[in-house]
This record gives C-alpha cells, structure tokens and sequence, in this order.
C-alpha cells in the first residue's frame, strides 16, 4: 500500500535483529528526530494473535522487542510514532468486489481501529453503501448510495466508553496482554478506567474524555476521504483480475485529521502474493 501511495505511517519490517537491522532503525529515527517508534506485529500465516501491538516504544527498546518477537516467529512493525488515544475516528470496512456492497463501521474520538477490528466495543456507527458495478470494473463513476443504518444511543455510547478507558489502563499495565488485566478486573472494571483516565489527564490527551456521554456522529468529509481510499484500492484489485470476493480494509484519522490505513486482509484462504505487483490507479 505504501509503494502505491496509499496513506500509510513510513516504517521498517524486521523479523530480526542484525547490525543492519540496527543501522536501519537508527537511521529512520535520526532523519525524523523520534524518540519513540510505533509497534505493531504480525504473524504470517495468523490473522491475529494474543499478543498486541499498537502502542509506542523508546527507540532504546526496539532492540529487545524484535528480539522478543523473532522468538514467537512474529514481525515487529515499527512506524513512526502516534498515539492510539487521540483518533479523531477509526474506520473499518468490508468490500463485496462480486456486489458491490461495502460495509462500513466506526468509532468515534478517542477510540482506536483495534476497538472494531478486535471486537473490544460494538461500533457507534454504521454504514451500508453501494457501489454500480460496471461491465469492464469496478467501480462506476457515479456516486455511490451511502446509507447510515445505526448510530450508538447515549447510553450505550457511555458504556462504550467506560470499557475504553479501562482498556487504556489495562494497556498501561500489560500494553502486550491487555486482556490479562481485563479478565483479573472484570469484577471491578473501574480502578483500570480510573488509572486510563488519569494517564489521559496527565498527558493531555483527552479527546476521549471530551467525549463521555454521547457520540459526535463522523463528518461527511471524513468519510468520503476513507471511502475514496477504500475505492481506489477495490479498482486496483478488479482491474488486476484477483479471485478475491472480498476485502477488509481498516483506518483511522489522525488527532491532525491526517488518514492513515491500519489493516488490508482478504477473508480465507487467499493467495495474496498477487499484492506485490499491484499497481494502484491514481
């Protein structure tokens, strides 16, 4: 996605550490001035894993973490730095390339993508858009129909977002197995939500607790900026004739309104070495 200009964080891949693994770190942080780098992992051949990423590092830790990581045979994924807690909205789709039928859940400010993608909250917004499907690809020039088929009721949204903030003090706790500290504290969620909303307080990053007691509905532009994204990689995946029948694709804006994608996955058992030599439209 990055080699076809989609917005994605500039980062390294490693499955290793070597003297040129470690060249390469310390050159990507020096021409960018960061102290700290984004971790998220993966597992070939695993759509998920127990263990998390998502949250940042010292560079000092990179080290140990890829290390820790090679072990377990997982990629450590370390991008440039930004934090899970100050999202303007995260956004994840499925796309039918056979209908045309995209599928589209959100959550709102100070949530994160691996709320949705993880199952962590149910989605404050919902949408169900359609796309003409045209007989030489997809898709049509027209606009597509967007309908919002749910919006998150007061009192569910303030659940939603007592279970974010005692997630965000579980991650301060075990940043890699969250749900280690969730599941001790699943009699007395509140202490954890207590401890997430002072480390929000004491960083300053309280979109979240700007936001407790109803969700802000997404802006249209915000979602129109996701779709074309989401529709110029559909295009690229139909004209490229891949056997796909669906697509799922994740992202979130930035506290800057800056769109990054997070997540591309194609459900089953999908060759998808068919990636490599994808060539995006503009």
């Amino acid at each position: 996605m990055q080699s076809n200009g989609f917005p994605v964080l500039p980062g390294l891949i490693l499955n290793r550490w070597a003297r040129e693994a470690e060249a390469a770190v310390s050159k990507f942080c020096l021409e960018r001035n960061l102290s700290e780098l984004l971790l998220r992992i993966e597992k070939p051949g695993e759509r998920w894993t127990r263990r998390r990423g998502g949250y940042n590092i010292p560079v000092s830790a990179a080290r140990g973490v890829v290390e820790d990581l090679a072990k377990e045979g997982m990629l450590a994924l370390l991008l440039e730095p930004a934090s899970p807690y100050s999202d303007l909205y995260s956004l994840a789709s499925v796309c039918d390339l056979v209908s045309g039928k995209v599928d589209v859940e959100i959550v709102g400010p100070g949530f994160d993508a691996s709320d949705i993608l993880r199952s962590d909250t149910t989605p404050h917004e919902r949408f169900e858009i359609s796309v003409e499907i045209g007989v030489s690809g997809f898709p049509k020039p027209q606009q597509p129909s967007i309908k919002r088929v749910h919006s998150i009721a007061p009192e569910a949204y303030q659940a939603s977002a007592q279970r974010r903030l005692a997630k965000i003090g579980a991650r301060l706790r075990n940043p890699s197995f969250p749900e280690e500290e969730m599941q001790a504290a699943a009699t007395s969620p509140s202490e954890l939500a207590k401890e997430g909303v002072q480390y929000l307080q004491k960083t300053g990053q309280t979109r979240l607790l700007d936001h407790l007691t109803a969700y802000e509905p997404i802006p249209s532009t915000l979602l129109d900026a996701f779709l074309n994204e989401l529709l110029r990689l559909v295009r690229t995946a139909v004209a490229a004739e891949v056997p796909w029948k669906t697509i799922s694709v994740a992202g979130s804006f930035l506290g800057s309104s800056r769109l990054v994608m997070w997540d591309f996955f194609v459900p089953g058992n999908q060759d998808t070495s068919i990636l490599a030599t994808l060539t995006a439209a503009p």
